[in-house]
């Protein structure tokens, strides 16, 4: 399947990540986007959500049907407790040619759920997909690991638009389960730092504290690491909570107590909870005091000295 030109695109859900790989696609040669998300099943968000669906050269679609009736590459990019839904909406109107690729964060045993939906429905082939970085400043080239037994074909296909993608195997399941295993560290050190360092703040030693992480560890700008591991769980906790029950159940079939996937979770959501985001709407927190003071705010504990 060559890209230039000749390749239809149909994204369900549209929110954060689409819109941009989206753009991306299309400049590298994409024929057409059509999208369809929740939001354009709701009246308050349905203009709004059109819109900024329209300013990435996006057809806007109410339905699932009408997003995918004429793609050839079909992306799944909601969140992660939504990907089987997602999955299961889309079913009833593929056909048979189409690749299905599953971009979510969650477990490898909803990711084969989900394929058995897709491909029960139609010859339809579905792709395993693990986004491994952060979309917003990457766009279409961030770097994903994709299995199954279609992996190869698509990953022929999205190397054509300049796609940054690694077959890791022939079975779904395969290239999520790295990503969940990977986020138990990824996404736990930023909680790790999140409870170091608002403690720190709280006994006002939050310099001392972060200087002496330097001193342990003097190849990492940790200041710097910090500052931004805080802005993306300010502006995405809840997400990422959400995702790190994907990583817990990842665990459990694995045999393994998910103490540390949990924890991270319940820190996670405990900055959401605060309303960070709201806070930093605009952007993320520029600096680390920047995002200890919002915290100490929010949750009505100043330093105390």
């Amino acid at each position: 399947m060559s890209p230039q030109g000749t390749v239809r695109l149909a994204f369900i859900g549209f929110g954060e990540a689409g819109p941009q790989i989206a753009k991306g696609m299309l400049g590298a040669g994409a024929r057409s986007v059509a999208a369809y998300d929740i939001l354009a099943a709701d009246t308050a968000t349905r203009d709004a959500w059109a819109a900024k669906a329209e300013s990435v050269g996006a057809r806007a679609c109410n339905t699932p049907a009408d997003a995918v009736a004429e793609a050839d590459l079909i992306l799944s990019t909601v969140t992660s407790e939504r990907a089987l839904e997602a999955a299961e909406s889309a079913a009833p109107h593929l056909r048979q040619g189409q690749l299905y690729l599953d971009l979510n964060s969650c477990s490898p045993g909803k990711k084969v759920k989900a394929a058995k939906a897709v491909e029960g429905a139609a010859a339809v082939r579905y792709v395993d997909v693990a986004v491994m970085d952060t979309v917003p400043g990457r766009g279409h080239t961030v770097p994903m690991l994709l299995a199954g037994a279609a992996a190869e074909a698509a990953a022929e296909t999205l190397r054509g638009f300049g796609m940054t993608v690694e077959v890791v195997g022939d079975t779904v399941g395969q290239a999520s389960t790295i990503k969940m295993a990977r986020s138990v560290f990824m996404k736990g050190i930023e909680a790790i730092l999140c409870e170091s360092l608002v403690a720190a703040d709280r006994a006002g030693v939050a310099d001392r504290v972060l200087a002496s992480i330097q001193t342990t560890f003097p190849d990492t700008d940790w200041r710097a690491l910090a500052t931004y591991h805080m802005g993306r769980m300010a502006v995405h906790g809840r997400r990422r909570a959400i995702e790190m029950d994907s990583v817990a159940d990842t665990l459990r079939d694995l045999g393994l107590e998910p103490s540390t996937a949990l924890g991270t979770r319940d820190r996670q959501m405990w900055v959401a909870d605060l309303g960070m985001r709201d806070r930093f709407i605009d952007g993320g927190p520029e600096t680390l005091e920047e995002f200890l003071a919002a915290v100490a705010e929010r949750s009505g504990k100043s330093a105390s000295h």
